[in-house]
């Protein structure tokens, strides 16, 4: 036997670890893809309280400007909406851990996305609060930005909800993505078209792609550890 023939044979022992942790390593690869094929979405009852407290107070709008409901303050009534659906959210998502599939690449992402959308929203919102207040006697208007709160927001749904599909592999969530950006696009044209019907195309647009789509994952959610 060659002193080569040895240093081959010394060489396997090391050679099946190093081919053992590369399976080890696809294993694990694999694993991480089906955890996020097969964990379901966990995240529905955020979409049902902002789909409920948004569509309701937009509903709320339209009855008050169409006069069929006394008039109450705007300001009031969606800064009550505001403040009310973040802490609700944050004492739900304070006991989102003990969820089954809370731990999932798939769920920390898709919530990831989704908090993100809705920070924005809420600054986007501030800002043209804080312009109205601070524009001076006779200058530029801006109280017609508040007309674009609701197809930015929808514009914001349609992008969160083309990433749910992606990384849930649930591609159902594009047609979500569909009618977000659809209504989006409604709400600029009613402007012109029909200004009445601007409040009621964004509630009913918010019961559609957000509540709806809460409802059914608060039904698919797992009842076992993930």
């Amino acid at each position: 036997m060659t002193a080569e023939s040895e240093t081959r044979k010394a060489a396997r022992p090391g050679d099946s670890a190093s081919m053992g942790s590369a399976q080890d390593d696809l294993a694990y690869i694999k694993a991480i893809a089906e955890e996020g094929r097969n964990t379901p979405l966990i995240g529905g009852r955020n979409f049902l309280i902002w789909g409920g407290l948004v569509g309701t107070t937009a509903l709320l709008v339209f009855l008050m400007e169409v006069q069929v409901i006394p008039y109450f303050s705007q300001m009031i009534l969606w800064t009550g909406t505001l403040v009310l659906g973040w802490i609700i959210s944050f004492i739900i998502n304070g006991k989102s851990h003990e969820r089954p599939g809370a731990s999932s690449l798939s769920n920390r992402t898709v919530n990831a996305a989704w908090l993100a959308c809705g920070i924005f929203v809420t600054v986007y919102w501030l800002s043209i609060v804080a312009a109205m207040l601070l524009v001076q006697e006779g200058g530029y208007p801006v109280r017609f930005l508040f007309a674009t709160m609701f197809p930015v927001a929808f514009g914001l749904y349609g992008l969160a909800f083309f990433a749910t599909a992606v990384v849930a592999h649930q591609p159902w969530y594009r047609w979500i993505s569909v009618a977000s950006w659809a209504i989006a696009c409604f709400l600029l044209l009613s402007l012109s078209i029909w200004p009445d019907a601007y409040m009621l195309v964004a509630a009913i647009g918010t019961y559609a792609v957000v509540l709806l789509p809460g409802y059914v994952m608060v039904r698919n959610e797992p009842s076992d550890i993930v």
